[in-house]
C-alpha cells in the first residue's frame, strides 16, 4: 500500500507541474519559493519550522533564541540526541531492514548525507489533562527527502544482533517523520510493534487529522542561523486524543530509513537515551516559622523570639534567634518567664533527592506560667513537612516535655491535643490548657490525575496553649489571657512528577500507643504515647521515660512509632509500641501481670501483585501472669483466665476486612488491601467485686496497627 500511495502522489505532483505553465498566463501571478510551515497550535507549540519562541509565551517553541542555544524552560521533560558524522559514525550495515531486528548489522562508517542525523530532540508536556509529544531533527544534507524514525522501547536489555540498541518487544512504539518532493508533503505516522526481538510487523496507528491531533513543518524557508533549508523538521502529536498509546518507554533513539516505506533499508542511528519525566524542584516551595512565647493580655499581644524562612526553588534558607532570659513584657513576668529560649527555621529544596523540606524548632528552658500553675524544665516543639513529586508527609518527632507539671500534677505522658482544665476560681470558668497541640494535613493530586497536581504538607505544633477567661476574677469584667509556648510551623509543596499512566490508588495508615485504659464508663478512655500517620505516609514517634495510668497500668521507659511510604510500585507501613517494666493488677503483694519488656509490631505492604501483613518483630521478655512464666512467644490470641477478676489476651492479632492470619491478612474482602492490629497485652476486668478492688473495663498495653492499599 505504501508503494502505491507514493506512486500516486508522484503522478499528482508531475501533473501539477505540467499544468502550471498552462495556468500561469491566465492567472497573471508571480511564483515565490514554497513555504512549508503550519502555525496551527497542536499542544500549544509553534510548529513553524524554526526554534525560537516568537512571540514569547504560549504557544512555546524549542528555544528562547533563534539559534537554539537556550532550551525553552517550558520543556522540562526533554531528551536531546547528538550524533557523529563521517567515517566514525555509528550506522546500520548494508541490508539492515526495519522489520527484521534479529538481522540488524550495527557498524561504524558514514551514512548518506541526506540520512545523516546530526542531532534531535523528544519532549513531552502536559497541558491540563492532555499530554503532547514534540520531536525534531537536524540532518547533514538536504539533497533528498528526510525519513526519520523515533523508536520508543520498553526493554533495557540489548538487541542480541545490535547490542548498542535496546531489544525490541511487543507494543514498542515508532514515530516516523517523512518528507517527500522536497518537503512539500510531510507525513507523521505512528506504529505499534507486533512481534518479538527478531521479527514482526509495525501496525500503523491512525493519528487523526493534521492540524488537529498532529502537526509538522520543515525549515523552508530557513530561519535558523547556519542551517540549510530542509535540514530541520519538527512535529507535535496529541498523545491523549490520538490512538497512540505510548505507555512507559524506558529508552528512545533516532534512526533514518532510505525511503518512506517502513521496511526500507536503515541508515544512521543515534545512541539510545533514557526517557523519564523529570522532577521539578525549581517550582517547589518550603516555608514557615517558629517562636518561643506568645502572650495576649490586657489588650496587648507580644511574640518573643520569632523566626521565619522561605525557599522557592533549589537552595536553602535558615534563621535562628535566642534569648538568655525571658519575661513577658505585658506584666513583667507575671504571666510567663523562662531562662533560655531558642527558635530556628530552615527551608531547604534539593535536586537529589528531589524534595522540599522545612523544619521549625522552638525550645524553652525553665518555664513558669501563671506564677507556677504550669512549669517545665524543657518544652520543645519540632515541626517537619516534606513534599516530593510523588508523596508528602509531616512529623512532629522531636517535640517533648521534661518535668512538666500542671496544677501540681506531673504530666510525664502527654498525648497530642491533651486538654487540662484550670481552676475556675483562679482563672474563670472554662479556662484550660492544651498540651502538645498538633494539627497537620497533606494533600495529593486527584485520583487518576497524571500531571499538573501538587503534593503538599503542613503542620503546626503548639506545645503549651493556655486559654484563661478571666485572669482577675475579683475585678469586674473579664480579663482574658492567651499564652502559647514553643510554636513550630512547617509547610511544603512540590509539583507532581508526571506519570506515563493513570496511577494506582495508594494509601497507608498506621497508629500505635503504649497503653490505654477504659475502666470508668463516665470518663473517656485514657491513652498514652499515641502516634499516627496520614494516608500519604510519614513518620510519628514518642519516647516516654515512664507510663502511669492510675489503677490500671504502670511501666518504665516506653516508645511508640508509626511510619509509612508510598512509591510508584509499593505502599508500605509499619508501627510498633513497646514498654519496659510493665505492671498490671497491682496489689500490696506485687504485680498480677508483669513483664521485663513487651513489644507489638505490625507490618503491611501492597503492590500490583497483592497485599499482606505480618507481626514480625513482636516480642515478650520476662512475661509472668499470676506467678506463671509465659513463653517468650505466646501464640496469637492466647487467652489466660484470671479467676475472680476476668481474663487477659496475650499477643492479640486480627486482620482488617475479615482477612485471616494464616494468609497474612491477604484474603480480606477489600481487594488490594491488607491491615493488621497487634496488641501485646489486653486485660479485661469483668468481675465487679474483685479482690483487687479494680473497676470493670479493659486495659491495653502496646498496640500497633498498619495497613496498606494498592489498587489499579
Amino acid at each position: 500500500m505504501t508503494h502505491v500511495s507514493t506512486w500516486r502522489r508522484f503522478l499528482i505532483a508531475i501533473s501539477l507541474l505540467l499544468l502550471v505553465p498552462l495556468l500561469w498566463p491566465m492567472a497573471n501571478i508571480t511564483l515565490s519559493p514554497a513555504v512549508f510551515t503550519d502555525t496551527a497550535s497542536v499542544g500549544s507549540f509553534e510548529i513553524d519550522g524554526n526554534l525560537v519562541d516568537d512571540p514569547a509565551g504560549e504557544p512555546i517553541d524549542w528555544s528562547t533564541d533563534p539559534a537554539g542555544n537556550t532550551p525553552h524552560p517550558g520543556l522540562t521533560n526533554r531528551v536531546d540526541f547528538v550524533d557523529g558524522s563521517g567515517q566514525g559514525d555509528d550506522i546500520f550495515g548494508q541490508g539492515t531492514k526495519e522489520l527484521e531486528p534479529g538481522g540488524w548489522r550495527c557498524v561504524t562508517g558514514s551514512a548518506p548525507q541526506k540520512d545523516d542525523i546530526l542531532k534531535g530532540s523528544v519532549a513531552v508536556r502536559g497541558i491540563g489533562q492532555k499530554r503532547f509529544m514534540y520531536i525534531n531533527f537536524f540532518r547533514l544534507g538536504v539533497q533528498g527527502d528526510a525519513h526519520m524514525d523515533y523508536e520508543f522501547n520498553q526493554s533495557t536489555e540489548p538487541n542480541p544482533a545490535c547490542p548498542a540498541l535496546p531489544k525490541r518487544t511487543q507494543d514498542d512504539v515508532l514515530i516516523a517523520f517523512d518528507t517527500d518532493f522536497g518537503g512539500s508533503v510531510i507525513q507523521v505516522r505512528a506504529f505499534r510493534w507486533v512481534g518479538d526481538s527478531t521479527s514482526g510487523d509495525f501496525i500503523e496507528l491512525p493519528l487523526g487529522s493534521k492540524g488537529v491531533l498532529w502537526n509538522a513543518a520543515v525549515n523552508i524557508p530557513n530561519a535558523i542561523p547556519g542551517l540549510a533549508p530542509g535540514a530541520f523538521g519538527e512535529a507535535a502529536i496529541n498523545l491523549t486524543d490520538s490512538s497512540l498509546q505510548l505507555l512507559c518507554p524506558t529508552t528512545a533513539y533516532m534512526k533514518t530509513r532510505s525511503s518512506t516505506a517502513i521496511n526500507s533499508e536503515l541508515k544512521d542511528r543515534t545512541a539510545p537515551q533514557n526517557v523519564s519525566f523529570r522532577d521539578q524542584p525549581e517550582l517547589a516551595n518550603a516555608q514557615k516559622s517558629a517562636f518561643g512565647v506568645f502572650v495576649s493580655a490586657l489588650g496587648t499581644a507580644s511574640t518573643q523570639v520569632n523566626v521565619s524562612t522561605s525557599q522557592h526553588g533549589v537552595g536553602s534558607a535558615r534563621q535562628e534567634d535566642s534569648l538568655l532570659t525571658l519575661t513577658d513584657p505585658i506584666t513583667g513576668g507575671g504571666i510567663v518567664r523562662a531562662d533560655v529560649v531558642v527558635a530556628s527555621s530552615e527551608s531547604t529544596i534539593t535536586d537529589s533527592p528531589a524534595e522540599a523540606r522545612h523544619t521549625s524548632i522552638a525550645e524553652v528552658a525553665n518555664l513558669n506560667i501563671l506564677n507556677g500553675q504550669i512549669t517545665a524544665d524543657t518544652v520543645r516543639a519540632q515541626a517537619t513537612a516534606i513534599a516530593s513529586g510523588s508523596a508528602s508527609s509531616f512529623s512532629s518527632t522531636g517535640s517533648a516535655f521534661k518535668n512538666l507539671i500542671v496544677s501540681g500534677v506531673a504530666m510525664n505522658d502527654v498525648s497530642p491535643n491533651t486538654r487540662v482544665d484550670l481552676p475556675a476560681a483562679l482563672y474563670g470558668p472554662g479556662s484550660y490548657v492544651l498540651l502538645y497541640e498538633r494539627a497537620g494535613a497533606t494533600s495529593t493530586p486527584a485520583p487518576g490525575q497524571i500531571q499538573g497536581g501538587t503534593f503538599t504538607a503542613q503542620l503546626t505544633v503548639n506545645m503549651i496553649h493556655v486559654f484563661v477567661t478571666d485572669s482577675l476574677p475579683l475585678v469586674a469584667g473579664n480579663q482574658p489571657v492567651e499564652v502559647i509556648v514553643s510554636n513550630a510551623v512547617a509547610e511544603t509543596d512540590f509539583p507532581q512528577t508526571e506519570l506515563c499512566a493513570i496511577p494506582p490508588e495508594q494509601t497507608v495508615s498506621g497508629h500505635g500507643f503504649v497503653a490505654s485504659a477504659a475502666t470508668d464508663p463516665s470518663l473517656v478512655p485514657t491513652t498514652v504515647g499515641f502516634v499516627s500517620i496520614p494516608p500519604n505516609g510519614g513518620l510519628d514517634s514518642q519516647s516516654l521515660e515512664q507510663v502511669q495510668i492510675s489503677g490500671a497500668v504502670a511501666a518504665g521507659a516506653s516508645q511508640s512509632e508509626s511510619s509509612g511510604t508510598l512509591t510508584t510500585d509499593t505502599s508500605s507501613a509499619a508501627s510498633f509500641a513497646q514498654a519496659s517494666g510493665v505492671c498490671l493488677l497491682s496489689s500490696q503483694t506485687g504485680c498480677g501481670i508483669s513483664a521485663t519488656l513487651v513489644k507489638s509490631k505490625s507490618n503491611s505492604a501492597a503492590n500490583a501483585t497483592g497485599a499482606a501483613s505480618d507481626a514480625n518483630g513482636t516480642e515478650f521478655l520476662g512475661l509472668v501472669v499470676q506467678g506463671t512464666p509465659v513463653s517468650a512467644a505466646p501464640n496469637p490470641n492466647t487467652v489466660v483466665e484470671l479467676p475472680g477478676i476476668g481474663f487477659v489476651i496475650l499477643n492479640e492479632q486480627f486482620c482488617d476486612n475479615q482477612g485471616t492470619l494464616s494468609r497474612n491478612c491477604s484474603d480480606g474482602i477489600v481487594s488490594g488491601h491488607a491491615g493488621l492490629t497487634v496488641r501485646a497485652i489486653r486485660l479485661f476486668v469483668t468481675a465487679p467485686n474483685n479482690p483487687l478492688g479494680l473497676k470493670t473495663g479493659q486495659v491495653i498495653v502496646a498496640e500497633s496497627h498498619s495497613d496498606a492499599t494498592f489498587r489499579r
